[in-house]
């Protein structure tokens, strides 16, 4: 068994080791671990569900590579995605879901994605673009020669010497290959990092130090984790509890807590964020993956945080929930909240973000201003290994 994973991770061109618990893994290596476990079925059809949801653009390659393989052998592969590049770039014939119907089944030459995005939310999406007239203010967040000690690891640090500032109403992005040091670097900021980070990190001007969420969440941090399923929502809670869970203080009286004032701030929450809800007792499970998401960004905005951390939040969302996300984003940016946002997807980044630093193999290898962002230079400092 340990021979037949390894020829099976050695064929995704992925070093991940078989005896390796598969949740100690981040959730992109758990997506391969999944795309592995499908192959050994040596199956002659092949469904893949987002395949690609939580790979970064070499990873995209990778699969695409062992996909070809596969089509050589006259493996029949029903290919599940909301990437329209990737339904573009890999399907013979493309077919629409919406609402659980079927809309319409074309070959791929028969159809745009304008069209097919049409089809798919039963509505034009207006792109979103990057907003003029931002104007980032004063610096709320510092950190310096942040570095995170990997013990046991032959590379030492997760992550080593990284220094950058945020400023109020800014989105900076966060960019890298897996394993750059996205996620750690922003659960060093949260309290959540796997051993305590060295280095400084500066919030409104003074020192802290947080040991856990709670300190962070105190002293004004939020964030939206990558895993939305495992560690974002509490599925056995509805939409209201999931929403209020982080202000239960404010909604207490007396030490018990008022279900009126529960209401009345999931209501607004709902409202603000245009989160689509039977209402607020309805389970939160029931809800898409991008009203989930904005369920948990608006438990977040209810501490009022002054630091949003927003780790890949539109993974696994489709285009017209992914446009709201942007515009959400946008909003909370010109609030004044400092916003730092990763991405696995280049274009995203570069839609949303003022400036954007570049991670590879847990250094900072480049920070780019917006009149700098082109997907090369980007990907370029994202595989640059000389340190």
């Amino acid at each position: 068994m340990q021979r037949a994973a390894a020829t099976l991770f050695a064929e995704l061109e992925c070093n991940i080791r078989p005896d390796q618990p598969v949740r100690r893994l981040r959730v992109g290596d758990q997506q391969l671990v999944e795309i592995a476990k499908a192959l050994s079925q040596d199956a002659s059809i092949l469904i893949m569900d987002e395949p690609t949801s939580a790979l970064t653009e070499a990873e995209v390659e990778r699969l695409f590579r062992i996909i070809d393989r596969l089509l050589a052998r006259g493996v029949t592969i029903v290919y599940i995605s909301h990437k329209l590049d990737e339904v573009f770039r890999r399907s013979d014939r493309i077919t629409v879901l919406r609402d659980g119907k079927h809309v319409r089944t074309m070959a791929r030459g028969e159809t745009s994605p304008r069209e097919l995005t049409h089809l798919m939310v039963g509505r034009e999406i207006s792109s979103f673009h990057h907003a003029e007239g931002r104007q980032p203010g004063d610096v709320v967040l510092e950190v310096k020669s942040l570095s995170l000690p990997w013990t046991g690891h032959a590379r030492s640090w997760r992550l080593r010497n990284v220094s950058f500032q945020l400023r109020r109403g800014e989105v900076l992005g966060v960019a890298g290959l897996m394993g750059a040091g996205r996620t750690e670097l922003l659960e060093c900021l949260f309290g959540t990092s796997a051993e305590p980070p060295e280095g400084q990190i500066v919030l409104d001007g003074r020192d802290v130090q947080f040991a856990s969420p709670a300190d962070a969440k105190r002293a004004g941090v939020a964030l939206v984790t990558e895993d939305r399923k495992r560690l974002g929502l509490f599925p056995q809670l509805n939409v209201r509890e999931n929403i209020t869970v982080c202000m239960l203080e404010e909604a207490a009286t007396a030490s018990l807590i008022s279900a009126r004032k529960e209401r009345q701030a999931a209501r607004e929450s709902i409202s603000l964020l245009n989160i689509k809800t039977p209402g607020p007792e309805a389970a939160v499970t029931g809800l898409s993956g991008g009203n989930q998401q904005k369920a948990i960004i608006a438990r977040w905005l209810r501490t009022r945080p002054k630091v949003l951390l927003l780790d890949d939040p539109t993974r696994g969302v489709d285009v017209g929930a992914k446009a709201e996300l942007y515009r959400v984003i946008d909003r909370l940016c010109r609030d004044g909240i400092g916003i730092i946002v990763t991405s696995s997807e280049l274009p995203e980044l570069i839609t949303l973000c003022d400036r954007i630093l570049v991670l590879c193999e847990g250094r900072l290898t480049g920070t780019f201003q917006r009149s700098e962002f082109t997907e090369h230079a980007l990907m370029e400092a994202a595989t640059r290994r000389e340190f």
